[in-house]
């Protein structure tokens, strides 16, 4: 009982949801240099990245059109997923009209490439997208932080073995969330020159 309970709590935690939100605030307070930048662009990282798909969510919820804020049935996941991918080409285009630093817009660029995948892929079968998300933060944090970051990258099978102990995912949907966003994450943040997966 207390391994399931264990399991739940890795699981909320590492909702991309919650766990979008502190990334973001890391990652511009180490690469930005005012207050007042990372203010700004936190800021819209969160509305773009977080607020709009999450308000949606609440939305459906409220609606009694789902009945899980982690939208467990994988029918009632596409509408969410079809917000979040406008949700992130919207921010991607307005960092690219702001000028914003580089990084965010393959952030972005990469957040939207990955999720329009995981989002052909629910139409058939049901991907995990915690895994997804933890290996997206993963890569990401040793894009910008270097090698030391790669130690996060343990999280991704703590991740996957909560998805599985509380039957929301097989080992292959878990396996396959992940290593699709491992090619993304590497395809995206290399187009944009942040990433040399050849070297």
């Amino acid at each position: 009982m207390k391994i399931n309970k264990f399991a739940k709590v890795i699981s909320y935690i590492f909702d991309g949801s919650y766990i979008s939100i502190p990334t973001y605030l890391v990652i511009n307070v180490f690469m930005l240099k005012t207050g007042k930048e990372v203010a700004i662009w936190t800021s819209l990282c969160v509305i773009f990245g977080s607020i709009m798909p999450f308000i949606f969510l609440v939305f459906l919820y409220k609606k009694k059109i789902i009945t899980d804020l982690h939208v467990p049935r994988r029918e009632d996941r596409l509408k969410p997923l079809l917000v979040s991918n406008i949700s992130y080409i919207l921010g991607y285009f307005v960092f690219f009209i702001l000028k914003a630093p580089v990084y965010l817009r393959a952030m972005f660029f990469t957040s939207f490439l990955t999720t329009f995948l995981l989002t052909i892929i629910t139409y058939f079968w049901k991907i995990s997208f915690h895994t997804s998300w933890i290996t997206f933060t993963s890569i990401t944090f040793y894009v910008f932080f270097g090698k030391w970051a790669l130690f996060l990258l343990l999280l991704v099978p703590l991740v996957a073995w909560a998805r599985i102990k509380i039957k929301r995912h097989t080992i292959g949907q878990v396996l396959a969330g992940s290593l699709l966003t491992l090619i993304t994450a590497s395809f995206g943040y290399s187009f944009f020159g942040l990433l040399n997966i050849f070297k």
